[in-house]
């Protein structure tokens, strides 16, 4: 586990005690999985760091199934539509 320095989506300092999963396709953005308030029992997220916004996320004991959740919310959405949202603008060739 490392830990993360992010500015959350509403603009505040915040720490995240995770992993990073790379995304082939994606290697100009860092994903983060960490822990997080998913129901009242606790689960996973994971962040952009840049933007700090949630990508994906599930419940406690799903862990090992965070990378293929990322994987496929980038692939139905793809990088121009995420990077919009992400507030980047459109990606430049």
């Amino acid at each position: 586990m490392e830990k993360f320095l992010i500015q959350n989506e509403f603009g505040q300092a915040q720490e995240l005690l995770g992993e990073e999963i790379r995304v082939a396709g994606f290697e100009e953005l860092q994903f983060i999985l960490h822990s997080w308030l998913y129901d009242k029992h606790g689960g996973w997220a994971v962040t952009e760091r840049s933007s700090g916004k949630r990508i994906t996320s599930g419940p406690s004991g799903t862990e090992h199934a965070a990378a293929a959740q990322l994987e496929q919310q980038l692939r139905i959405h793809g990088k121009d539509a995420l990077l919009r949202v992400l507030g980047k603008g459109p990606l430049s060739s």
